[in-house]
Order: C-alpha cells, then structure tokens, then sequence
C-alpha cells in the first residue's frame, strides 16, 4: 500500500508512523512544505521568551528517525499543488506526480491576517520557521504590537515582555481572552491588568512601514513599533481539498466521518484542518489543538495500518501559563451552552489550593457549566497560581465520562495538605452547585 500524507505536523507524523508501526510493507512519504517535521509548535512562545535557547530543542526526532529507523520517505519545502483523485495521484510543487492507495490531508491552519494588512509586514505565528524569524526580530525590537487577545495573543504578549521589550496589545472587546465566562475573565483581567498595556475596545485602521519599524493607527491613536504580530485566529489550509471536490464547512474545515474519513474514502484528514466530533454537543466542531491532533493521527495511522480506529472527538481542553497563572478550560463556556441550546446554570467559586496551613498554596477559582435538568457537567474554566492545570484535567475527565454534579461531588479526590485541602475545590464548586 502506498500511503501519502500531506503535512508534516503533529496529525502527519503521528498517522505515518503509527501505520508504519502496524504494517511495516506500507510505503510511507510525508511531504511537508516548510523545512521542519514533528516539532513542538507549543513550545514557540518559550523560545521566543527565551527559556528555550536553541530552536532545535524543539524538533521531537532528527528526520534520521523517520527515514532510517522507521522507514519514511520525508519530502519537506515543497508542496501539494493538486489532488488527481481519478488517477489517485497528487501533483508536487515541482512538478513530480505520486501515487497513493490511501492519502492523509494534514495541512494544518495558518495564522488569520486580514486581507487587507497581508502585505504590510505583519506577521503571524503558527511554524517554527515562522517562530524562528519572529525570534529573530524580537532580538532586536524596542516594542511590539500585537493585534488580538486571544489566548495565543496574551501568551505571546507575556513572552516578549519577558524579554524587557515594550508589547501593546489591541483588542477589540472590553477585556481580553473572551473565551473566558465574563465573571471569572473579568477576575483574570483585573488580576493581571496591571502588567499588561492592553488598548481596549479599539482596532487596526492602517499599519504603514517607517523606517525599519512600523506607524500603527488603531481606533484610538497612532503609534510607532518595531514588529506587528496578529493573533487574530487561524484559518484551515483546505485549499487543496476544496480544489480536489472534497467536501468542506462553511468554516472550509475537511468534514470528516468518525474515522476521519473524507468525502472520498480514500482520503483521511485529520489535525488543525479537520472537523471532528464535540463531545459535549455531539455536532461538528474545530479543535486546532496539538494533542487532539496527535490523536486523530494516530486513530488514522491505525485504521491505514489496518486497524480501523474511530476518533471520539474532543472537548477542545486548553492549558496556557500567562504571568504565573496557570489558565485553562474545557467543554462548554456560558455562551456556547446557550448557543446550543441547553438549559444551562453555571457555579464559580474561589477556594485555597493546599490545606491553609501548608506554605505554598494560592487561590484556586472554579467554574462549572452544567444542564439544569440533568445536571450533567458541560464546562468548566480554572484559573490559579498554584495546581490549577491538574483540576482543569480532573474537570475534563469528568465532562468527557459525562458527570453529573453528584457524581462530581462524590469524585474520590485525593487529599494530602502539600497538595489540597480536606475539600478540594472541585468537590466546594459541585457542592456549592448542588445546592442551587
């Protein structure tokens, strides 16, 4: 069997090599249009900090791994122009022609610039090559704009700053990181507000060269810096299967069945460009995550080397470290319950990390979404300095088994003082909400 997959991110090679590792008579090629494969793309924001020193600290395996050890042929800085599916043939940027039996579209997603700031100078973050030239800049910039406050946007922000340079962030609501519930965002805003310069409510109007930096004018002002950076979301690169008749959202994400099939049995799609299954709504969603798309590699590697493996789904669970928080959420947020159409009630609350006693601990704040009929978890958003990541996975686990509050409640937490205390923040949260 011939098995080609387009990109070699995180979806790619952990389809390719789950496959090869089933079925070593599969002839495996990966082509990848940057100059990197199997890198932690995660991992940038410390680079560009400068906790990571070398960029090759970043890259998971040498290519020798793949090409001498598991027998993949790697293709990178050239691209897929076209998919002959009559022929079964994909069409490279030079012209070569290859055939496949089964083909993998993992193109990922690319940074969302607005059409009319493409060609200004701003940049965008999403590869490594692109982390290494943004790195590049930032060692030579004063100041730095960047246009969105997202969790990418604030994540990069607090990055920089770390750096000693000057980063204005422009955001066009009134707090940043809207994923957040207003209450427990607006508590992270006011807790954080002070380290950041945030220009609220406001927007890009023009971003002209001057000199070897940039003159920015938003809603507000104008103002000079050295580099523009958006972060103003991600688009999915399907271009290639919209072009080949492949059936994609109005989002153009690749819709996929439960085995991540396409529209064409033959071809899979998995990672930042594919749809896959809510877990919460069961509908159609974007998880443009780095361990979801390990896992639909991986389900679809399994189902090429001939193990027919049904992706799930996610939750789209999300860590970040900005400051000395630890932030993240799961499942549903207040907005999106309502959207989809749930009864919903919510419950935040504030409580200690560690038995009050032990030294270390700092406040843990809670939220939790649940249906008001079955009170059946449907999200939660943690934020804390101390131990918060490990509950927001404690909370996931629970949303994913379908948890009601009593179930969560009766959750067999552990306790140690060094650790929690006799009632943990998540058993407080669902036994405060239990009694609304």
């Amino acid at each position: 069997m011939k098995f080609i997959v387009i990109g070699g991110g995180a979806a790619g090679m952990s389809a390719v090599s789950k496959a090869k590792r089933l079925d070593k008579s599969i002839s495996a090629t990966v082509i990848e249009s940057g100059s990197f494969v199997s890198y932690a793309e995660c991992g940038i924001p410390y680079y560009i900090e400068g906790l990571v020193k070398d960029s090759n600290e970043l890259i998971h395996y040498p290519l020798s791994e793949f090409t001498e050890k598991r027998g993949i042929n790697i293709i990178t800085g050239k691209s897929v122009t076209r998919i002959d599916r009559q022929a079964k043939k994909v069409i490279l940027s030079d012209g070569t022609a290859m055939e496949y039996d089964r083909l993998l579209i993992a193109t990922g997603a690319r940074p969302n610039i607005p059409e009319n700031f493409a060609k200004s100078g701003a940049m965008g973050i999403r590869t490594l090559d692109s982390g290494i030239e943004i790195g590049k800049r930032i060692a030579e910039a004063r100041s730095v704009t960047i246009v969105g406050d997202s969790i990418l946007g604030m994540e990069i922000a607090d990055s920089i700053q770390k750096r000693g340079v000057a980063v204005r962030v422009i955001s066009k609501h009134d707090r940043p990181m809207q994923v957040l519930d207003r209450d427990i965002g607006g508590d992270f805003y006011s807790a954080i507000k002070g380290d950041f310069n945030i220009e609220l409510n406001s927007g890009i109007v023009t971003i002209e060269k001057a000199g070897n930096g940039f003159t920015v004018t938003t809603l507000l002002g104008t103002h000079q810096t050295d580099l523009v950076i958006f972060a103003t979301g991600i688009v999915p690169n399907s271009e290639i299967a919209v072009s080949a008749g492949i059936e994609v959202s109005g989002k153009g994400l690749i819709r996929t069945d439960k085995y991540l099939r396409t529209s064409d049995p033959d071809i899979y799609a998995a990672g930042d460009v594919a749809e896959s299954n809510n877990l919460v709504t069961g509908k159609p969603g974007w998880f443009p995550l780095a361990q979801v798309s390990n896992k639909m590699g991986r389900a679809v590697g399994s189902s090429v080397g001939g193990a027919m493996t049904v992706f799930p789904g996610s939750l789209g669970t999300t860590l970040v470290k900005i400051l000395d928080y630890e932030v993240g959420f799961t499942g549903l947020n207040e907005k999106e319950a309502e959207k989809n159409g749930f009864q919903w009630a919510s419950t935040y609350i504030k409580a200690g990390s560690r038995a009050k006693y032990y030294p270390g601990g700092s406040e843990v704040w809670i939220k939790i979404i649940y249906d008001k009929n079955s009170s059946r978890l449907l999200g939660s958003q943690v934020i804390s300095k101390d131990a918060g990541a490990w509950r927001l996975n404690v909370l996931a686990t629970a949303i994913q088994a379908k948890f009601t509050l009593d179930e969560l409640f009766f959750d067999d937490i552990g306790y140690s003082p060094p650790f929690d205390p006799v009632w943990d923040p998540i058993i407080v949260a669902a036994s405060v909400a239990r009694r609304i």
